[in-house]
């Protein structure tokens, strides 16, 4: 049995299951929701969608869309665009060695 506890705007939630694959889901939402939060609240001003992100580290959103097919962080908000978090970036490009 695992018992998580997360906080969506002012609203605390606990769930406790013994499934699984439910804890690993449960987990990634909880992940994607820090980053949304990170994101809203700390953001500096450049950075965020691919476009933003590409035009602050000085390439092509075509460069930020495979650092995204090799592994760097992102969030998924609407379905439609990525959006990512310029002190994430920086640490994958670090970890990963990756050339702007």
């Amino acid at each position: 049995m695992a018992n998580l506890t997360f906080n969506v705007a002012g609203v605390s939630l606990s769930i406790n299951t013994a499934d699984a694959d439910l804890i690993n889901e449960l987990r990634r939402f909880n992940n994607n929701l820090e980053i949304v939060q990170e994101l809203f609240t700390k953001q500096q001003t450049n950075g965020g969608n691919i476009k933003d992100t590409a035009q602050s580290f000085g390439v092509s959103p075509a460069v930020v869309t495979g650092w995204i097919k090799n592994g760097m962080p992102f969030v998924d908000i609407d379905g439609m665009n990525k959006y990512l978090i310029t002190s994430s970036v920086k640490q994958w490009l670090e970890e990963n060695q990756t050339s702007k």
